[in-house]
């Protein structure tokens, strides 16, 4: 358990880093191309929008996709591991399926994964260009335990 712990730890971080770079994007031309995509969903019942959403892997990391949705002060993202194909992936099996809800002010983090929370991610379409899904998880604070309900989300991340 306590290595299910750690590999939560490290997803959160990979998601936390992939998070901050993508903020530091001034590129004009991905922001226009970003209106085809989006991430929505309800959290704690309140409509939640993001419409800059990416789909990457990192440069160490090739076994595993991040989808990313990127606000001013809350993003979400949904790591799963590659190649992804269309299907439904749930936290607590096999595959490595991580789910988090985020917000900078304060910081705070709200996971689902292997050992803790619950979710699922369908992916419904994966081309060249994008990747779309739905998701919806139960994200656990470890600090407090408290919780967000993350519901009726829906996605179509352009692949970087």
């Amino acid at each position: 358990m306590k290595t299910l712990k750690t590999m939560f730890a490290k997803i959160a971080f990979i998601l936390l880093t992939l998070v901050l770079s993508s903020c530091s994007s001034n590129d004009d031309s991905t922001n226009s191309e970003q209106s085809n995509y989006y991430l929505t969903a309800k959290v704690d019942g309140v409509n939640f929008s993001i419409d800059i959403v990416t789909v990457s892997t990192l440069a160490d990391e090739t076994d595993f996709y991040v989808i990313s949705g990127v606000g001013e002060n809350t993003s979400i993202g949904l790591t799963l591991e590659s190649p992804i194909s269309v299907g439904t992936f749930t936290t607590g099996v096999a595959e490595i399926v991580a789910l988090t809800y985020q917000t900078n002010s304060p910081f705070v983090v709200f996971g689902a994964s292997q050992d803790v929370g619950s979710g699922t991610i369908t992916i419904t379409e994966n081309n060249a260009n994008y990747i779309k899904g739905t998701f919806s998880f139960t994200g656990i604070n470890q600090l407090d335990n408290s919780t967000k309900e993350i519901s009726e989300g829906a996605f179509k991340a352009v692949k970087l």
